[in-house]
This record gives C-alpha cells, structure tokens and sequence, in this order.
C-alpha cells in the first residue's frame, strides 16, 4: 500500500512537469538527458523563415556564458529544432527570424530549464532569465501579450510541482517507518487537492480568454484530464478568432470533431438496441432520468463483482429519479439472460451479441468494462468512470434530497 501511493506520486511529478515531457519528445527518449545537446540534428521543415528582419528576441542568462540557448517549434507530438545560439561573455543573446504563421515556441537552456514563447513575424521580446534549480525564473517584456500569459502559466506549474515533490518526499520516508492508515489519507487528500486546484486554475484561465491561442496550449501540453465539452470549444473559438487559418485552429478543431460527442458536457450519442424480448430499447426513451450506462458482459469477472454494489444503489435512487441502462458486451443470448437473472438485475438491459465488436461500445470508444457513463436528465454527459462508493457519492448529491 504505501509503495503504491509513493508510486502515485513518481507519476504526478511526470504529469505536473510539462516541459519534461516535452523534453523526452525532443529527443525522443532513446538518449540519456545529459546528451540533450548532442541530439540537435538537422532542422526540419516549420513554418519559420530565417531572415534579418521578423520576430526578434533579445535576452540574457544571468551568471553564464557561452551558454546553449534553443528554439524549437512547439508541436502536440515533438518538438521541431529551429534555431539556437551561445550567449556571449556576458550571458547576453539575439535571435531573429520570421514566420509565416503564429508558432508556439520553446527556448531550452537545460535538460529541464525552458520557457514557452509566442511569434508571430513582428514579434519583439526582451529576456532577462536566471536558471534556478531545475526552473527558470525570468522577466519579459513582449509585444504579444500571450507571453506574459505563459509565463504565468509556468509559475503555476513550477509551484505545484515543488508541493507535488515535497509529498513525494513524505511518501518515501513512509516507507521507511509504520505508518497509519490516517496518514496515507491525508498524503492522499492532499495529493486530491493540488491536483484539483492545478485543473481549476488551468480551466479558469483559459475560460478568461476571449481569443488566441491559450486555451489551445493549455488544452494540449499542460495535461488536462478532464477538459470538458465548453473548455474543448472555447479553445476552438479563440483559436479560430485570432488565427482561422493557422494549424493551431486546425489541429483543435479536429480534435473537438473526434473527441468532443463523449465528453463531459456533451449529449451522449443515442443507443438502439435490442432487449432481452426483441424489441428495440432507445437510450433517449429514458430522458428525465439521470440514467447511467453500464457496459458490462456476463464473462466479465470484475463486472459481475460489481453488480452488488450497482443493485444497492439502484434500490436507493430507482424512486428518486435514477435509471440504468446496462449494454451488455456478450455474445451468447443465454449467457447474458443467464447472467441478468442470476444477479437479480432490474434496470434496463440491451444487447446487439457482437462482444468486443458492439456497436454501442465502439460509439462510447469502450476499451475495458465494467464501464459506466452517467447522464444528467437531459442526456448530458456528467460523469464517467463511477462505480461503487463514487456513484453512491454522486447519485447522493444528484438526488439524495429528492
């Protein structure tokens, strides 16, 4: 137990560190991190035109010289080399080129240490940074405002990774001593919180944006795990406000197109299929409810050890407003009526028999059951992945009134 929740923590300090990740992207994590130089290889093909006059960024690096500076293009998959530079003797830089199109940038000067920029061909800013640690800490005076957004946005990551790092630190020494069950909430909760506050913050900012490409950079590099259907479109609308044609507008609007159905805030696609008499059951049919949508097969261990704890929520809420659809992934007719009637289930039952090749699972992108989505009475998505004690949590605050 706690060797999972030091675990737990390992893994926020990759989620938090955004740059990090950006880093191995680089250099696409076949070389150990002290050989991040020695991995710049020929540029490759960007929007950027290297001329004498465009964008222009002046700065210094404080306490160094003859230091590595290097752009590369900002892209959700890697990152494209655009150019670099060595500070002079007295830690002081220029760089200078134009662009056809907006470019989301990162200016590395370490394994860890970088800053996030934005050019447009016109583009002038001013730097003045110092490598602190594994951060950077900078002023920057910038003819685009978004800069000093970013920079923002990376104090607020630089901070919660040092809270996330000092509980890293308390889960190691838990290993080293007994420990109580109340100390592991704890470390837990507050895991909870700096997680929550992190997303919060991330979605207030971009939902304060009324144009440009912010909720697009937060949406795509910062780790937002659960963006929901208004953030994902907002981004789409600020992007295409400020730059219609960019491939920034391009690649969130593609992904607004694939993913934004099953996220929350969406209304979920409607499912038809046929119940355990033949006859055609429509999801839409039980709107007014708050209804979840359990996939689940007969041959499903994990789902047939869950049906106990969906039977007692049922009969707490089946009278206040709740309904459930259970969407079976078997194959054999018997097996699931088999199934139904041995764990005594009540709600709503559909099937089309095609297992894994489902029509409704393939339109809910289900890749593993027991899965649940739940449903406001409008057919909203509000919640996913909730079983047992989280669905009871919820349904409680949903209807526990009613």
């Amino acid at each position: 137990m706690i060797q999972s929740v030091t675990r737990i923590f390992y893994i926020a300090i990759f989620a938090f560190a955004f740059q990090s990740c950006n880093r191995l992207q680089a250099n696409d994590g076949n070389n150990p991190i002290k050989n991040w130089v020695n991995d710049i290889l020929t540029p490759s093909k960007t929007t950027l035109e290297k001329v004498e006059s465009g964008y222009q960024i002046n700065g210094k690096l404080e306490n160094t010289k003859y230091h590595l500076l290097i752009l590369w293009e900002l892209t959700a998959d890697k990152l494209i080399f655009i150019d670099s530079v060595r500070t002079n003797d007295q830690g002081e830089f220029q760089i200078k080129g134009n662009t056809k199109d907006v470019l989301l940038c990162q200016l590395q000067m370490g394994p860890e240490a970088s800053i996030y920029l934005e050019l447009e061909k016109n583009t002038k800013i001013d730097l003045n940074m110092a490598i602190v640690g594994s951060y950077v800490d900078y002023t920057i005076k910038s003819s685009k405002a978004t800069n000093q957004t970013l920079q923002k946005l990376l104090l607020m990551n630089n901070s919660f990774s040092k809270e996330v790092k000092l509980l890293e630190s308390k889960a190691q020494q838990l290993t080293k001593a007994e420990t109580s069950a109340q100390e592991l909430s704890m470390l837990r909760q507050e895991y909870g919180r700096i997680t929550a506050e992190r997303e919060s913050y991330l979605k207030r900012l971009s939902l304060k944006q009324n144009d440009g490409l912010i909720p697009y950079f937060i949406l795509t590099f910062t780790g937002v795990e659960n963006p929901g259907y208004e953030l994902m479109k907002h981004a789409v609308n600020c992007a295409r406000k400020s730059y219609p044609n960019s491939k920034y507008s391009q690649m969130i609007s593609k992904r607004f197109e694939t993913e934004s159905a099953l996220m929350i805030g969406a209304e979920a696609p409607d499912i038809k299929l046929k119940n355990s008499a033949d006859q055609i059951e429509s999801l839409k049919d039980l709107r007014g409810k708050y209804v979840l949508i359990d996939f689940w097969a007969s041959w499903c261990g994990p789902c047939r050890r869950e049906n106990p704890n969906v039977k007692r929520v049922y009969a707490a809420y089946k009278n206040k407003g709740f309904e459930i659809l259970g969407v079976s992934l078997d194959n054999d007719k018997g097996r699931w009526l088999g199934a139904i009637e041995a764990d005594g289930l009540e709600w709503h039952h559909v099937s089309d028999l095609k297992g894994w090749q489902s029509e409704a699972a393939k339109l809910y992108q289900v890749h593993s059951i027991p899965q649940t989505i739940l449903l406001d009475k409008e057919g909203k998505i509000i919640a996913k992945g909730l079983r047992g004690e989280a669905l009871e949590n919820e349904l409680q605050r949903l209807l526990g009134n009613n």
